[in-house]
C-alpha cells in the first residue's frame, strides 16, 4: 500500500500490523523441496534521487529510467545526474501506482481509481485511459502479458491492449501464500517484487507464482536510515536496464538510487 496506514482498508491493516510487524522479512525459508535461493543485495554505485517522489513504479523505456510517484500522481524521466526529473506530467488527485513498458509504450496503475494510463511517443503523451476492477499497485511486463499486484497474494495477467484479465497466479513461499506483494520488476526469467514496509525482495516463477529467490536489501535501507524521516519512506522500486542487466532500487521518499549487485548467500 502507498499511503498513510489510516486510510489502509481492514484486511491490509490486519496483515500488516497485527501478523507481521512493518520491519518484517519474508517468512524464513528453513528447509523444503521448494526452498528459495537467498541473496543480498550490495550497493557498488548511488544516485541522487528527489526526496518529494513517494515511488510507486520504477522502470527502464527506450533507455531512459521512468517513474511513478503517488499521492499527488506524476509521471516522471529520471536522470542519475540530477535528483529533479529531466520531464514530468503531473496527473493531478490521483494515486498513481505501478509502471510497466513494453518497448513502445509505457502503462501506469492507480490505486483505487481504477484507471491504467498508456502512453506512447517521447516524450511521453497519454494515448489512452482504461478502466479496471480491483486495486492496482505493482505492475510489469512479462511475455506479452502486463502483470497486477494489488496488495494481496495475488498476481493478475492483463492484455496491454484493454487490459483484460487473463489468468492469475498466487505467490507462495514454501505452500504458503505472501501477501502485501508491491513493485513488480519482470526481468531476467523472474518476476522481482517488492513486499510492503520489509526489506526483502523476492524473485517468483511467473508461471506457477512459486518464490524461487529471496534478496536481502536491508543494505540499502540502512543506507538512507539517517536521511528519512517518515514511516512511509520504505523500500520500493526495482529496474533492471535491458541490454546492460545493471538492477537499480530505490524507496519512497528516499534521496539515492541504488545500482545493485546481486550476492549469492552461501
Amino acid at each position: 500500500m502507498r499511503t498513510p496506514t489510516t486510510l489502509l482498508p481492514l484486511f491490509a491493516l490486519t496483515a500488516a500490523f497485527q501478523c507481521n510487524p512493518p520491519t518484517r522479512p519474508v517468512p524464513d525459508a528453513g528447509s523444503g523441496s521448494q526452498e528459495p535461493v537467498r541473496r543480498v543485495a550490495r550497493i557498488i554505485n548511488s544516485y541522487p534521487h528527489a526526496t518529494n517522489a513517494f515511488t510507486q513504479g520504477l522502470v527502464f523505456h527506450k533507455g531512459h529510467l521512468f517513474e511513478s510517484t503517488g499521492h499527488q500522481g506524476t509521471l516522471r524521466q529520471l536522470s542519475l545526474e540530477t535528483a529533479q526529473p529531466v520531464w514530468m506530467e503531473r496527473l493531478g488527485n490521483i494515486f498513481a501506482e505501478g509502471l510497466a513498458s513494453d518497448g513502445e509504450r509505457l502503462y501506469q496503475l492507480t490505486w483505487t481509481e481504477g484507471l491504467l494510463f498508456t502512453w506512447s511517443g517521447m516524450p511521453p503523451q497519454r494515448e489512452r485511459t482504461t478502466r479496471y476492477p480491483g486495486e492496482g499497485w505493482g505492475l510489469c511486463f512479462w511475455e506479452g502479458k502486463l502483470v497486477r499486484s494489488d496488495g494481496s497474494a495475488l498476481l493478475t495477467f492483463h492484455t496491454p491492449e484493454d487490459f483484460t484479465q487473463v489468468g492469475s497466479v498466487e505467490v507462495t513461499l514454501r505452500g504458503q501464500p505472501v501477501e502485501l506483494i508491491n513493485e513488480l520488476e519482470c526481468a531476467n526469467g523472474v518476476i522481482y517484487a517488492n513486499i510492503w514496509h520489509s526489506s526483502d525482495v523476492l524473485e517468483i516463477d511467473p508461471a506457477t507464482g512459486t518464490v524461487v529467490g529471496v534478496i536481502d536489501a536491508s543494505e540499502l535501507t540502512r543506507a538512507v536510515a539517517g536521511q528519512v524521516t517518515s514511516h512511509e519512506a520504505v523500500l520500493n522500486g526495482i529496474a533492471v536496464e535491458p541490454g546492460t542487466g545493471r538492477i537499480f532500487m530505490t524507496g519512497k521518499l528516499w534521496p539515492r538510487i541504488f545500482e545493485v549487485r546481486l550476492d549469492l548467500v552461501e
